[in-house]
């Protein structure tokens, strides 16, 4: 093999090593996790070293050269003690850590994914990582970095092959000779407007917030006194200077945001290409690193469909397709930061039909037929998030001798958008082929979809307020592996017939989603 450079015997079990080239993995790899978790915990330590320390240059110098051998030592380090084996219990056993020697095994029946990434500075060498995602783990994940790809697929092939014969009506499918029945790809033009679409922007300003006054100082010294000079002499407009160069320099903060969210959409998603064969999804997409994606459409708990306001005027929807996460109030999230979460980031309405029909070949946006919430919960969202803070709107306008109509202002605001979001509620229940699946429709400007089939439910119950018990209704909860779906102020004994009808499905059903 290739990519091996030495082997150990030790309790008949056959250790090997990966590639030398693994310890730029390694630096990279802990090169993220400092920015993303150490730089929050020095933070008493850099406002001590900006308010106290005289000659910071030099002192930054000196912290920078050790923080960068320290960085290289430990990953020589971690490089010498990584040692991996594919033992004849079909496990995949990992010894790693230099402080704190660390072994980790992983089953291959556990193993719900085996995904091929190719990182840019892996290409001039030819090697990849081959990443192993089992069910509900994140911090466990198990990574190869620096093999072949002849290798890691050769892994992928051993490990479906195994799992084909342990459950033998799932099907699995080769990536080597993956053909596929139906594609998708993105152009990258579309995954600018992702960008525009997603939070990556707040996430952005977050991101630029600890360099936030010297990049206002740059922008005062070297454009807005500028800009403030020609609308004093160019346009006369001499009292309103300094307000509408501030305006500038918001609008050119909000433009470097967007321009960073732009960015990370097309490193993430550059050159996005979707496969379908065999009931398996393989999707191939970055730029930085080719991340390869492999998913089985059994495994998929539910399909989320999302428009936000800006992806409204874009006429673009955002479809994610869910594995099992950890569950609770954080069940999908641990999935999407295991790289276990399908996105499509973006779709028009004719793509998400057809992308959704490969799963569901049921499935018709324009016609499904919704159950919408009793009137009920619009009279008491209206009286709680309209009425209520209009009045206390009114009672300020009174007490401080403001407009009186801009209470009615925030009042047909406030009601506007409580309606709208009262007539997004709904459900649907669909029959095909003996199976049974639910939509489920929320939002407000925006729209969120979740579909999935009922025996992948995990439990389901429903709440009732005094007033709601009086009024015969019910709010339903129904938790999945891949987060929960919420039906408010349905009649009790719809609620009642859905709660009894998912649960029998649960347990009557023989198939495996996991």
């Amino acid at each position: 093999m290739s990519n091996t450079i030495s082997e150990e015997q030790s309790s008949s079990l056959h250790w090997q090593k990966v590639s030398p080239w693994a310890v730029v993995y390694f630096v990279v790899y802990f090169s993220m996790r400092f920015v993303k978790d150490g730089l929050l915990n020095l933070l008493p330590m850099l406002v001590v070293f900006v308010t106290q320390v005289e000659n910071k240059l030099f002192w930054a110098q000196v912290a920078g050269a050790t923080a960068l051998v320290t960085l290289l030592i430990y990953s020589i380090l971690y490089y010498i003690n990584f040692k991996f084996c594919i033992s004849d219990d079909h496990e995949i056993l990992l010894n790693k850590g230099v402080f704190k020697k660390e072994r980790l095994t992983l089953k291959f029946s556990r193993v719900q994914n085996v995904n091929i990434a190719e990182p840019f500075y892996f290409t001039p060498v030819n090697l990849v990582n081959c990443i192993f995602d089992a069910a509900g783990s994140v911090t466990q994940e198990a990574v190869l970095p620096g093999v072949t790809k002849a290798y890691a697929q050769q892994m992928r092939k051993q490990i479906f092959a195994f799992k084909a014969q342990q459950q033998p009506d799932e099907q699995t499918t080769s990536s080597e000779h993956f053909e596929a029945e139906n594609s998708l790809r993105i152009s990258n033009k579309e995954i600018a407007k992702f960008g525009l679409m997603s939070n990556m922007a707040i996430l952005a300003m977050a991101a630029i917030a600890p360099f936030i006054n010297v990049l206002v100082d740059f922008l005062e010294q070297q454009i807005i006194a500028k800009v403030e000079g020609f609308y004093q002499q160019e346009l006369g407009l001499l009292a309103s200077a300094a307000t509408f160069a501030m305006i500038t320099l918001i609008a050119l903060l909000v433009l470097i945001a967007v321009m960073l969210s732009v960015g990370m959409s097309l490193i993430r998603f550059y050159n996005f290409e979707l496969y379908f064969k065999g009931q398996k999804f393989k999707r191939i997409a970055g730029l930085l690193e080719r991340h390869q994606l492999s998913m089985s459409m059994d495994k998929v708990q539910s399909i989320v469909i999302k428009q936000n306001l800006m992806g409204r005027l874009l006429k673009r929807f955002t479809v994610e397709c869910l594995q099992a996460s950890g569950g609770g109030i954080a069940a999908g999230v641990a999935a999407k930061k295991n790289k276990q979460t399908l996105v499509l980031p973006v779709l028009n309405s004719e793509q998400v039909d057809s992308v959704c029909q490969w799963i569901y070949p049921w499935f018709n946006s324009k016609k499904l037929q919704f159950n919408g919430a009793e009137r009920a919960l619009l009279y008491k969202n209206l009286s709680l998030y309209a009425l209520i803070p209009s009045a206390i709107v009114l009672l300020g306008c009174y007490l401080g001798d403001f407009n009186l109509w801009f209470s009615v202002g925030v009042l047909l605001i406030l009601a506007g958008l409580v309606t709208l979001a009262y007539q997004r509620y709904g459900y649907y229940l669909h029959e095909d082929n003996g199976r049974f699946y639910m939509v489920v429709r929320k939002g407000m400007i925006g729209v969120h979809y979740r579909v999935f089939e009922l025996y992948k439910a995990q439990s389901a119950r429903s709440i009732s307020t005094y007033f709601m018990r009086r009024a015969g209704l019910k709010s339903l909860y129904i938790q999945l592996a891949s987060g929960f779906a919420f039906i408010p102020y349905i009649k009790q004994q719809d609620a009642d017939y859905i709660i009894d009808f998912t649960l029998y499905q649960a347990e009557s059903t023989q198939r495996s989603w996991m």
